[in-house]
């Protein structure tokens, strides 16, 4: 789905990974990507080429805890992940660099949306 598209009223509103507690220590990698769903599990999840080279690589989808409080909403008629003050974050297909760090669901005590066992713990998001 794009920015252009709307959600049908009878599509379900995608899920997204939360952190049950604001991180003791922010982690300091960044992951570039754009906002998209996740189809086969309906996640919120950043897509993000991995590769080596310019141009090379594949796209892949990564799940992102986001902070407490965090949600998705229908804003315009497309879904966007709205903060913890609900304002709106940023809607699918922006491009963002998320602050953050991959760490495992075990340690930071999460389940996945989409069932991945390492995830993205997010601290910041910045729209590019």
């Amino acid at each position: 789905m794009n920015r252009d598209e709307k959600q049908s009223q009878d599509a379900p509103m995608p899920g997204l990974t939360v952190q049950r507690e604001a991180p003791t220590v922010a982690l300091h990698a960044g992951l570039p990507g754009t906002l998209e769903i996740e189809t086969s599990t309906n996640c919120l999840v950043v897509r993000t080429r991995m590769g080596t080279g310019a141009g090379t690589g594949r796209f892949v989808d990564i799940d992102v805890a986001w902070p407490p409080g965090w949600s998705v909403a229908l804003r315009d008629g497309t879904p966007a992940l709205i903060d913890a003050t609900g304002q709106l974050a940023c809607r699918l297909g922006d491009e963002i660099t998320v602050g953050g760090g991959f760490v495992d669901t075990a340690v930071i005590d999460v389940v996945s949306c989409t069932g991945q066992e390492r995830i993205f713990e997010a601290y910041r998001l910045t729209r590019v």
